[in-house]
């Protein structure tokens, strides 16, 4: 886990929670961005309830991080 990818996730969480209506495009995104690290994830979900926005705000970034790190187990491995 590098803390510039948790910054980038926490970052990019913040903003999509208040600037995107579309859950899926916003975990899609968040995503890409985490590259399967879960370490990073949780980290970032942790510092989420750090950050000086409103308690909507962050429990929407939270929302969207913790559904990208757990709803992914419940996918099938890739081919």
């Amino acid at each position: 886990m590098t803390q510039p990818l948790v910054d980038r996730l926490v970052t990019r969480a913040m903003a999509l929670a208040t600037n995107t209506l579309d859950d899926d495009a916003a975990m899609t995104e968040l995503r890409g961005l985490g590259e399967g690290d879960n370490q990073a994830l949780e980290q970032a979900i942790r510092v989420c309830l750090a950050q000086p926005a409103s308690l909507a705000t962050r429990r929407r970034a939270i929302e969207l991080l913790a559904r990208v790190r757990y709803e992914d187990e419940d996918l099938p491995p890739r081919a």
